[in-house]
């Protein structure tokens, strides 16, 4: 998978799959998946029309957080926000932040921290993400499998 993808996946990551598999966070967040029946959740399908859309978005001149193939991303929400690693340095995949986008907007949201921390701390309240639903934890907050 990384060969095909052309860099190193955080441990964090792939330890996260490998347990987990395909599946929803709080029937919110949906981590993309090295191989998926799923297209929308497949790592190697999803991500190229995602930064092809940041593409157009930058052409028209919206912001975007840093160089643009520094962003790569890793899952998506049911609202359309992508969560992306920001891979600086790229050749160190342990010390990427995760960065989130609004949908419909221009605000990014920055977390200094891995996947599964990031995931840790969205759904244990400890950050909040201004753009997720203010009520994100008041259902079900673990992991189901598709």
């Amino acid at each position: 998978m990384e060969l095909e993808l052309g860099f190193r996946l955080p441990r964090d990551y792939k330890e996260l799959v490998d347990k987990y598999g395909p599946g929803s966070y709080a029937r919110f967040i949906h981590v993309f998946q090295p191989e998926s029946s799923f297209p929308a959740v497949d790592i190697r399908v999803a991500p190229s029309e995602i930064l092809e859309t940041l593409r157009f978005v930058e052409a028209q001149g919206f912001p975007i957080p840093g160089a643009l193939d520094s962003l790569f991303p890793v899952g998506v929400t049911d609202n359309g926000n992508y969560i992306f690693w920001r891979m600086d340095p790229r050749d160190l995949p342990e010390a990427w932040e995760m960065v989130v986008n609004e949908p419909r907007g221009d605000r990014w949201d920055f977390f200094k921290g891995d996947l599964t921390s990031f995931l840790g701390a969205v759904l244990s309240g400890a950050h909040r993400v201004p753009m997720f639903p203010g009520d994100l934890l008041e259902g079900q907050v673990g992991f189901e499998t598709y």
